[in-house]
This record gives C-alpha cells, structure tokens and sequence, in this order.
C-alpha cells in the first residue's frame, strides 16, 4: 500500500500533511480527508489488483524511494496513515527500527512528529520517550548540547525544581533549537505562574523578541496575550505568533479578532497583522473578565476531560501538546501517589 500511496495520492497526502500544521484547521477535518484518501487508495488497490492490506513499511523500501528523490514530507505522511491501521505494538517496532538505521533518521524525525498529530497519538505518547521526542525535534548538531539530553529531559516535567534547575532546562531547550515546540510548552505547561514569570524573564535577557513572546504564549496564560499583542509590529514575520494566539484560545480568539482577519494576519499580511493588533486592543477589555484568569490550550482548561468530539474541534498541533501534557501529568501524578504510599 505504501506504494500507491506515493504513486497515486501524493497531492492528498500534502494537504493532510498541511492542515495538520495549521493552527485553523481540526483535527475532525483532518481525519474526514484521511478517511478519503483511505477509501481512494482502497479503489487504487483494487483496480490494479494489488493486494488490499496493510504491512509494516520496508525499510530498504523507505531506502529507495529517499533515493529516488521522493519528497520526505510525502514518505512520512503516507507511513502515518498506513501506521493509523495497523496495531500499536507494530508501529512500536516500526520506529524503533526506524531509529537504528542512520540512512532514515531524517525521515525517522518526520514520522514520529507526525506520530504526535494523529487523532490517535495519545496511545503512542505512552510508548515513545521524551529522549526520542528531543531526537525528532530538534535540530541542533551540537554535539555538547545531545550529550545533554538524557540528564536534563527529565526537567521538562518536573514542577517542583527549583528556579535555578528551571532555567537550566529552559536554556537547554533554547541552544536544542527548541524555542517553538511541543516540548517547550510541555515544559511550560507544567510550571506554576511565579515560575513562569521567572522563565519569562530571563527569557527577555537573553533571547530575541519573538522568541520572548513564543515563549509566553506557550505557558497558556491568557493574561499575557495583550502583552505580545503590544508587541506584533515589533516582529518581522508574527506568523508564529498568530498560530500560538490561535493554539492558546481556540475559536475564543474570535471573540477579539475577525476570523478573516486571524488567518490573513497568520498568512502574513501586512495590513491584516495591523488590523489583528487593533481589533484585539479594542475588545480585549469587554471579556477580560471572562479571559485573563484562564489558562488555555486551543480554548480548553489544562484539567478539563474532553470528549473526543471536543479533542476533534483541537487542531492538530494543540492536540498533540494537550496530549503531552495529559499524559506527563498522569505520571507525575502516579509517581507522587506512590511516594505517598511508600
């Protein structure tokens, strides 16, 4: 199947690929177009008698089409949906010899960031570690800064270190190239607000503007929203920041800004960016109220129990972080039960 999928529904396979990037399109609309593609590759199968099942991908497969110049963003997005119909413990083995051959750690990288986008993810959060996460995340060579990563990974979901061990993860994450990241804002997300405010500034002593900024929207503090909001004609290209606005509030943002004007701003529209700024200084103060003391991923509390009718309204990206944090706090949680215990 994994060839039909790249020879036949390349073109359905990078609109999936990028509306799960993007921070206006959920999750439910990404697994109706996956549902499509599915159905199309089925009839693919059928009219050129190929068998109709699904295996685990070849690795000399995977080898080959990376040689023949196969985009890799379309061999990852078509081993994600063939992963969606096979059994977790296959998809488990699967990347764990993904991640022992050295000519498919590029795409290895690709895959298990996509693994975190499937409707699907929270059952494989479970069976990947953080140190394959910062494997697929980050993009530093730096040797120094790897050989880091086992000892101070375990700070990323640890609320109770001290401020000085905080920032020691936090400048870990920033020299991994890991400003904007699902592992950035499981980090945030498990800190109280005084440590926030902490990270925060040091953040503003030693990192750029918008990486300031990223870094506060990803706490989930709605109340620091005006704050960057002050701050978007001071950024070259805000587009980050308009996706982590949307990804913090969710269709609450429509409340303060035009959805029209949000995803013109997101695509990078000078004006549009000018009228977001705008329109979200003028009706912030009629819901603050309602707003500022609430802390929010995609427009959810931190501790809510969704349904998988409200998790499928997420896109797919928040619904990654919820993911992260829902099952990092149910461990920590586990941990400290038994530390009671005991």
């Amino acid at each position: 199947m994994l060839s039909i999928y790249l020879s036949d529904h390349q073109a359905q396979l990078m609109r999936i690929s990028d509306a799960q990037r993007c921070p206006f399109t959920s999750v439910g609309y990404v697994k109706t177009q996956q549902k499509r593609l599915l159905e199309s590759c089925w009839l693919t199968a059928k009219k050129k008698q190929i068998a109709q099942r699904f295996t685990q991908p070849n690795l000399e497969q995977l080898v080959s089409l990376l040689n023949d110049d196969i985009s890799p963003a379309a061999i990852s997005q078509a081993c994600i949906e063939i992963m969606a119909n096979l059994p977790q413990n296959i998809n488990l083995v699967f990347i764990n010899n993904l991640l022992k051959e050295p000519s498919l750690h590029s795409a290895a990288k690709l895959i298990i960031r996509k693994v975190l986008l499937q409707q699907h993810s929270y059952n494989l959060i479970a069976l990947i570690d953080l140190q394959t996460l910062y494997f697929a995340f980050s993009t530093s060579q730096n040797p120094a800064v790897q050989t880091l990563a086992k000892s101070e990974l375990t700070i990323l979901v640890d609320s109770q270190s001290d401020i000085k061990n905080l920032i020691t993860g936090f400048n870990f994450l920033c020299q991994s190239e890991l400003v904007n990241s699902p592992l950035m804002s499981l980090f945030l997300l498990s800190l109280s607000w005084e440590q926030v405010n902490a990270i925060g500034n040091h953040a503003s002593r030693n990192l750029p503007t918008v990486d300031v900024l990223q870094v506060l929207l990803q706490s989930g503090f709605v109340k620091l929203l005006p704050l960057v909001n002050a701050s978007l004609n001071k950024i070259e290209n805000p587009s980050s920041l308009i996706a982590l606005m949307r990804r913090m509030l969710g269709d609450k943002l429509d409340l303060l800004v035009d959805f029209e004007t949000q995803i013109s701003a997101w695509h990078g529209e000078q004006q549009a960016c000018a009228d977001f700024k705008q329109q979200l200084q003028l009706n912030w103060p009629k819901y603050e109220e309602q707003l500022a003391s609430l802390r929010l991923i995609a427009g959810n509390a931190l501790n809510a129990k969704l349904n998988a009718i409200e998790i499928s309204a997420m896109d797919c990206y928040s619904q990654a972080v919820f993911n992260l944090y829902r099952y990092y706090q149910h461990l920590t949680a586990k941990k400290l039960n038994a530390g009671v215990s005991a």
